[in-house]
């Protein structure tokens, strides 16, 4: 897979239909056959193509089983307080994510909620 970043100020909301939408800040570069990998654990990955890869960090447990149960989702990515661009996203649920999230220095929601 490609490079890694961190995305943790990110939105995942839904519309009246029931459709998700991920709201996040404008990257670089265009996407290019975006999808997101989700194994139903705190953190999902948005592969933006094949050069890019944002680790979407701490998915609310309140989100994750709508996340796990969508097929497909909208991604909106904003500058400042506009719609800079907007694409959908296949999701794939996987047993596990292709990478590390602890080498990444990534934590569980979990334990996130107990430093609070």
């Amino acid at each position: 897979m490609s490079n890694y970043q961190t995305e943790g100020q990110y939105t995942i909301a839904e519309n009246e239909a029931g459709e998700l939408y991920i709201y996040l800040k404008a990257k670089a570069g265009n996407p290019s056959n975006p999808y997101i990998v989700y194994d139903g654990r705190d953190h999902a990955l948005l592969v933006r193509s094949p050069q890019q890869t944002i680790v979407l960090d701490y998915i609310n447990p309140n989100v994750r089983t709508q996340l796990r149960q969508s097929s497909q989702l909208v991604i909106v990515e904003t500058l400042l307080e506009n719609i800079n661009d907007a694409y959908f996203a296949d999701v794939n649920i996987v047993r596990n994510l292709p990478v590390d999230t602890r080498a990444l220095g990534l934590k569980t929601w979990e334990e996130l909620s107990l430093k609070k």
